[in-house]
């Protein structure tokens, strides 16, 4: 059995003024989905977003959210969210226990003080509970505004740029952090990110979205799977010349004293790479380098 999408947007628009920020969007996502929301700056991705929470209203098409419209059913949908739009703001010389005991109470279903510590257990700042948040860095903000959207065990999470502004280790434990979220807590999450290279390692769907048009949908994985690929061979520099005549049949795209880059379909690697072996070529990487970026940008060019 199919699961039914647990959100569904179908031709959506959005005007602000003579500006059309959306102009067509259309998608769906399903239960367990690590979905993308990829495009350019301007593109609607974060206007798409804030049409779903209700933050702002569409001129026109519907969204559904657990099978009702976000028109008519607001509080019970929101009531299901969890969500990180923005930087997350914080009282800053409150601890991180208190502020996430005071927007619990707010919410109007306060957590126990048991539920909280947990919550910072998983977020990874059980150890800073009791420390002013004006101490923390970017990323540990960051992973509080995790914690936040937890408190009151959402079934989806929207994260709107979570790894803007953080460093390569920031990055990282964002990264974890969603898998964690998905593997662990089992909820359904709907990013936004300019890091094209992490949504390709941790998103199972996405939609690509330019000038409020979403241009395509889709599994990552089927859409970059019949893209053909740059493939980078690492060699020993005594081994070059036999390496060029083993790959003739595929026209090398680039080439120096230890590597030479292909362009090759992926079911064509393996084959390759024992053709290598086979005449004597010590074959020290094979790196691929079609990464979703290049997929992004040829497909915004079209």
């Amino acid at each position: 059995m199919i699961d039914s999408p647990i959100v569904s947007i179908a031709h959506l628009v959005k005007n602000f003024g003579t500006f059309q920020a959306i102009k067509d969007v259309s998608l769906s996502v399903y239960p367990g989905d690590v979905y993308g929301f990829l495009g350019p700056n301007g593109a609607g991705k974060s206007t798409t977003m804030r049409c779903m929470l209700s933050l702002i209203h569409p001129d026109g098409g519907n969204i559904e959210l657990f099978g009702k419209n976000i028109a008519t059913e607001r509080h019970a949908i929101l009531s299901r969210i969890g969500c990180l739009i923005e930087k997350p703001d914080f009282y800053k010389y409150l601890s991180a226990y208190q502020n996430l005991a005071q927007f619990s109470r707010v919410s109007g279903n306060p957590s126990s003080k048991k539920a909280i510590m947990e919550m910072l257990d998983f977020v990874g700042l059980l150890e800073r509970a009791n420390d002013h948040v004006s101490g923390f860095s970017h990323g540990m903000r960051q992973r509080l505004g995790i914690a936040q959207t937890l408190l009151h065990d959402p079934d989806i999470i929207i994260l709107d740029e979570p790894t803007t502004g953080l460093d390569p280790q920031g990055i990282i434990d964002m990264r974890n952090l969603i898998l964690q979220l998905k593997n662990e807590r089992k909820k359904t999450i709907i990013l936004s990110s300019h890091h094209l290279s992490e949504v390709e390692l941790i998103c199972n769907r996405m939609v690509i979205i330019n000038k409020g048009e979403s241009i395509l949908e889709g599994s990552v994985q089927d859409l970059l799977a019949d893209q053909a690929q740059i493939m980078r061979i690492e060699t020993a520099a005594k081994d070059q010349a036999k390496a060029m005549s083993a790959l003739a049949p595929h026209s090398p795209v680039a080439i120096n004293a230890v590597w030479i880059e292909i362009e090759i379909d992926k079911a064509s690697i393996p084959a390759v790479h024992a053709h290598l072996v086979a005449e004597g070529v010590a074959v020290f990487a094979m790196e691929s380098k079609r990464k979703l970026e290049d997929y992004f940008i040829k497909l915004l060019a079209a």
